[in-house]
């Protein structure tokens, strides 16, 4: 194709100038320095909440929805919902909330519909909220339940490397320690009323899936034909149903009325972003009349729901463009933070609103995702140590003293991201000074009081309990409530987690292969202690230096803290094969979590 005349290739090149120009106009850094926006004054929060937050409880009214004559939705029993499908001599479940004690508050609800027995039960996914009330709406059991193939190992994380950390975390994100009354009380959790057992009260079961599949299911349970559907989103495994006589869509959790959670600030693997997306689009090419979510409301009327469905995948979709849009041109997850915020007819939309998640942790995790830890910048390949970078604000400051002044004023002026930010330098020389855990304890407690999430003000005031030593999220043994779980979870599962919890340091030079053997359950493994790394492996070492048998259920009571292991040992319930000295050696090698 020939060039076109030298005037027009001008006004072409003229034209890119211009629009690269624009766009730096936009994106670029400003040259002066940005002050920290200024927060509502506290007399404007004297109740403790955002007004906003504290409105969107009445979402999570406690009642039975009836969506159509066959599906009824039962909100606010606990953090998701349960939804019952009627069908001609039974009814299918569709997520059993959190406990026991939920669930069977939901079924007497159901009961009040539909007296029919449950035919099946069906997992949208594998979280806590949706998975442990399986024995409030079935007591015995044996049950048909759907799931995803995926989704019975993801549940079985709960035993895992993480669990520690996961759980501390979860529960300043949920606001367990918070008080029951006042203005940092519990408001909601966003998604649902409160979490079931984050708040002690509730006991977990679990009727594990017995009818698996990979992409897509159809089925027909008591005379209702069920499409089940693999949607990745808001966890690899999530699904959903449709009802195409009815046309029923139940998403799971990949739409609800709140910002999504693209991130989570518990702690979660990558979540793939567009494959939520396109989850979302699939559904919108289904055109559901009716739209019942495992957390909010359910919505019906084919354009209502379309145009929820649209804005929804839209609001996603427009965050993860605009962060690569940015990662290509240089900036930093603090700079793209700062820059990137929902168009107004996005962030006005009342399914978008910041009610769990928010678009900066989506930002920072959707850049982490693509690009890792590094935002690009030199000084941050080997940072400065943090106790020497405590010690170089100390000084610039003109001692820690000054240091101290910086962060009262800060708090004085309402800049309490910053207050908070100096008082952890100050902390990090001084762990017990009593002014500075005070400072950052203001701090925390005007940012959560200012959070319209509620997953970042729980976190925010849970924060400050814990600094003014009214509160602790250290590891707490495992509750008796448990146990019935835990004797569910697989006990590989609780040898293959030891290697993570491995103190180096302890283990030196050692060398030692132990073998496991569970003869109740026909398993075996192995593990083999080299120098400060632990191999696990399937199957009985050849000639090990130590060798132990017991019932797989000796095992995990000694490793949960239900039985002394000493008893277990002396009574023979655990039998060792070598020295016990060399097994006790090796077992003080790991953390006590």
């Amino acid at each position: 194709m020939p060039y076109p005349p030298h005037s027009t290739r001008s006004a072409i090149d003229l034209w890119r100038v211009l629009a690269l120009a624009l766009a730096a106009a936009t994106l670029l850094p400003s040259c002066t320095p940005q002050e920290e926006p200024r927060v509502e004054p506290e007399v404007a929060l004297a109740d403790g909440a955002h007004p906003r937050l504290r409105a969107h409880s009445a979402e999570f009214e406690r009642r039975v929805y009836r969506v159509t004559d066959r599906v009824h939705v039962a909100v606010g029993f606990g953090l998701a919902n349960s939804i019952m499908i009627e069908g001609d001599d039974a009814v299918i479940i569709v997520d059993t909330l959190g406990s026991v004690e939920s669930a069977r508050e939901a079924n007497a609800a159901f009961r009040d519909i539909s007296t029919k027995p449950v035919a099946a039960i069906i997992y949208t996914h594998n979280h806590a909220d949706h998975v442990f009330g399986g024995r409030g709406f079935v007591p015995e059991g044996g049950v048909a339940v759907y799931a995803h193939e995926t989704t019975s190992t993801l549940i079985d994380r709960v035993v895992g490397v993480l669990r520690p950390i996961i759980s501390r975390r979860s529960a300043r994100m949920f606001g367990t320690a918070l008080p029951k009354q006042g203005p940092d009380a519990l408001v909601n959790a966003g998604i649902g009323p409160f979490l079931e057992l984050a708040q002690g009260a509730g006991t977990p079961s679990l009727i594990r899936p017995n009818r698996t599949f990979r992409d897509r299911l159809e089925v027909d349970v008591a005379g209702v034909r069920l499409e089940l559907v693999h949607a990745p989103g808001e966890t690899d495994d999530q699904l959903f149903v449709w009802l195409p006589q009815e046309r029923v869509l139940l998403p799971g959790d990949n739409i609800y009325k709140a910002f999504p959670n693209l991130y989570t600030i518990r702690g979660t693997p990558n979540r793939d972003v567009m494959g939520w997306v396109r989850s979302l689009d699939a559904m919108r090419a289904l055109r559901p009349q009716h739209l019942v979510p495992s957390h909010t409301r359910p919505i019906s009327g084919e354009e209502k729901v379309m145009e929820i469905l649209t804005s929804y995948r839209d609001g996603i979709q427009y965050v993860h463009d605009q962060t690569i849009r940015g990662i290509n041109r240089g900036f930093t997850p603090d700079e793209l933070v700062q820059r990137i915020k929902l168009p107004p007819q996005l962030a006005e939309h009342p399914y978008l609103e910041e009610f769990y998640g928010t678009v900066e942790w989506s930002v920072r995790a959707i850049f982490s995702g693509y690009l890792g830890w590094f935002g690009g910048d030199a000084a941050q390949l080997s940072p400065t140590a943090p106790d020497e970078r405590a010690r170089g604000y100390v000084a610039l400051a003109g001692g820690f003293d000054a240091l101290l002044e910086h962060a009262r004023q800060a708090n004085q002026s309402e800049r309490y991201a910053w207050a908070a930010e100096l008082a952890s330098h100050l902390l990090r020389l001084s762990p017990d000074h009593e002014e500075a855990r005070q400072i950052q304890a203001r701090a925390a407690r005007a940012l959560g009081r200012r959070s319209k999430s509620p997953n970042g003000r729980n976190y925010y005031l849970s924060r400050a309990l814990e600094l003014e030593g009214r509160t602790t999220f250290e590891d707490t043994p495992v509750g008796e409530s448990v146990r019935p779980l835990i004797a569910t979870i697989p006990i590989g599962n609780f040898i293959a987690a030891m290697p993570s919890h491995l103190d180096a340091e302890k283990a030196g030079d050692r060398q030692l292969s132990v073998g496991f053997r569970f003869p109740d359950v026909d398993e075996a493994y192995t593990l083999e202690l080299r120098r400060g790394v632990l191999e696990f492996r399937s199957g009985f070492p050849p000639e090990p230096d130590i060798g132990i048998r017991a019932e797989s259920q000796v095992w995990r009571d000694v490793v949960t803290g239900f039985r002394n292991p000493a008893v277990a040992f002396a009574s023979g319930d655990i039998e060792v094969d070598g020295s016990t000295v060399d097994l006790i050696r090796f077992l003080a090698f790991f953390d006590s979590e």
